[in-house]
């Protein structure tokens, strides 16, 4: 399957973060985002809600991508792990941890560093599920006041691990930071990210999709409307670059924003058409 959305010429990688939902439809749901991953010729994939269904995938699209971080140091299974296209990156070092701050053992955050086989360069990606509180918690407390808390706690356990990564490989090393975060743009955690990383729609020459809902409704539970609770978030050595091209509309693709040496791609996998937005930098 070709690429929906042709490679700037520049680019250095391509990142993608994308939650698939392990709902009911899921096992169904399966084949249809296989394919979207394939199509999407992302060479770095940053998962949430990957449970054990969803660990099919990595069989199925073994002749592409290996799988980083399956299980924490806890040995419970890992729900946000990452991708990366074998041929092209060797795998430095990987792992995982569940969030001091969660509610459940489905948060966490996972993260790899990388090798180009012909470059020799290195990257780290850190992929995070950020927490929430739910109602089905049974908890005295709210999402939005003690929720947040938690997921301030969460940006700070991730750039803790952004700090500790480049210590060991070098200052220069690039970190992006792919996720769910379940948090707004004006949100106090997304904020605090923001004064350390900068989010790659807010710098994108072309962002289609800036201050857009990036959750996609499922059979039944149409998207609401709202800001994005996904994001990716870049070096800020990465430079602003050409326009995004242009994409299958009847796929429900939609590219938002456009950087040089990276294309990211924001993928939120809420659906059965699995109808993704495109961030390229």
């Amino acid at each position: 399957m070709s690429s929906l959305i042709s490679r700037t010429p520049d680019a250095d990688v391509r990142i993608m973060s994308s939650n698939i939902l392990f709902d009911k439809t899921l096992p169904e749901r399966l084949p249809l985002i296989a394919d979207y991953y394939r199509a999407s010729d992302a060479d770095l994939i940053g998962m949430q809600e990957v449970n054990r269904v969803g660990t099919a995938l990595f069989e199925t699209l073994g002749d592409i991508y290996a799988p980083v971080a399956l299980r924490h140091a806890e040995d419970k299974h890992c729900y946000t792990p990452i991708l990366y296209r074998h041929d092209r990156f060797e795998l430095i070092e990987g792992g995982s941890e569940l969030y001091r701050s969660r509610g459940t053992d489905t948060k966490s955050m996972a993260w790899a560093v990388l090798a180009d086989k012909k470059s020799g360069k290195k990257l780290a990606l850190i992929n995070s599920h950020g927490s929430l509180i739910l109602k089905t918690y049974n908890l005295d407390a709210t999402n939005a006041v003690e929720g947040e808390m938690w997921r301030v706690d969460n940006v700070c356990q991730m750039l803790e691990k952004k700090d500790e990564l480049r210590e060991k490989y070098g200052a220069e090393l690039p970190v992006f930071i792919t996720g769910d975060f379940n948090a707004h743009p004006e949100s106090e955690s997304i904020q605090n990210m923001k004064k350390v990383l900068p989010d790659s729609a807010d710098i994108a020459t072309v962002s289609a999709t800036t201050g857009i809902n990036s959750f996609h409704g499922v059979p039944g539970r149409p998207c609401p409307e709202g800001t994005p609770i996904d994001f990716i978030f870049v070096t800020d050595d990465y430079a602003v670059g050409k326009p995004a091209s242009e994409c299958c509309q009847s796929l429900a693709l939609v590219p938002t924003c456009v950087l040089s040496h990276t294309i990211l791609i924001r993928a939120q996998c809420h659906n059965y058409q699995q109808g993704f937005s495109f961030v390229h930098l």
